[in-house]
């Protein structure tokens, strides 16, 4: 049940496939966010069926409403649909009413409106250099951990093969970049303006847990708790909570 509630989550929050956001911050304060969505595996075959039905998983119109989500003053510039998923690009009138929330993880009430997702809020201080601030929360408590019964290695190993099959190669980045140079920052993985935030191949995951003798995380239905406790897989990025500091000019 636990690898279950895994693959359950894993495959809401990436559906087979993979989410690349980026968030370019301009000296200014304002910002644009594109998501690029590419489907592969399960979730291509879902996108011909749905187009095949007259009812495409993805339109203008419901990442128009995305933005509603995202914070006052976003708004959807652009929307590429390819027929491996698309591209949508989106502008930010002020970083700091800006809540980013992983695309495809479900409306919520919480303030990245997304119920399973990645959320991040902004600070940011004109100047020169400008001072952005990235806001990583600290993940919701799991829940107490409810008693299951022992599965075995075979029913295990089982278990973690149909898993493989499913998540194939869905992953997760979610990077900000800066107009400029950066100045100085506290950010552990930085490339020229570029500071990637989450990158997380979820086969990485899988194939941790197959090694672990746990087998998996405490609490598989919370995903911010579950990206914390993944982190130190090897090939996975995540964030610890706090503030990650960027100066740019």
């Amino acid at each position: 049940m636990r690898l279950a509630l895994f693959l359950v989550t894993a495959l809401v929050l990436s559906g087979c496939f993979q989410v690349t956001s980026l968030i370019t911050v301009h000296a200014d304060g304002s910002a644009t966010l594109r998501d690029q969505i590419t489907l592969s595996g399960f979730g291509l075959m879902a996108l011909a069926e749905a187009a095949e039905g007259g009812e495409p998983l993805f339109d203008e119109a419901t990442m128009a409403a995305r933005a509603d989500s995202l914070g006052e003053g976003v708004r959807l510039l652009a929307f590429d649909e390819r027929e491996d998923g698309y591209t949508a690009v989106y502008a930010i009138g002020d970083i700091r009413t800006f809540r980013y929330g992983s695309p495809g993880a479900g409306a919520s009430d919480s303030p990245s409106g997304n119920a399973n997702g990645i959320p991040l809020t902004f600070d940011f201080e004109e100047g020169d250099p400008a001072g952005l601030r990235v806001l990583v929360p600290k993940p919701p408590p799991a829940k107490p951990e409810a008693e299951v019964e022992e599965t075995d290695a075979e029913a295990q190993a089982m278990a973690l093969g149909m898993m493989r099959s499913f998540v194939g190669d869905a992953r997760v980045t979610v990077s900000v970049e800066v107009e400029g140079d950066i100045v100085d920052t506290n950010a552990t993985s930085v490339d020229g303006p570029r500071v990637t935030l989450y990158d997380v191949p979820f086969l990485a995951v899988i194939e941790a847990m197959a090694e672990s003798e746990s087998g998996m995380p405490s609490d598989p239905s919370n995903f911010p708790a579950l990206l914390e406790q993944i982190g130190e897989v090897d090939g996975v990025q995540v964030p610890s909570p706090g503030t990650i500091r960027v100066r740019f000019r």
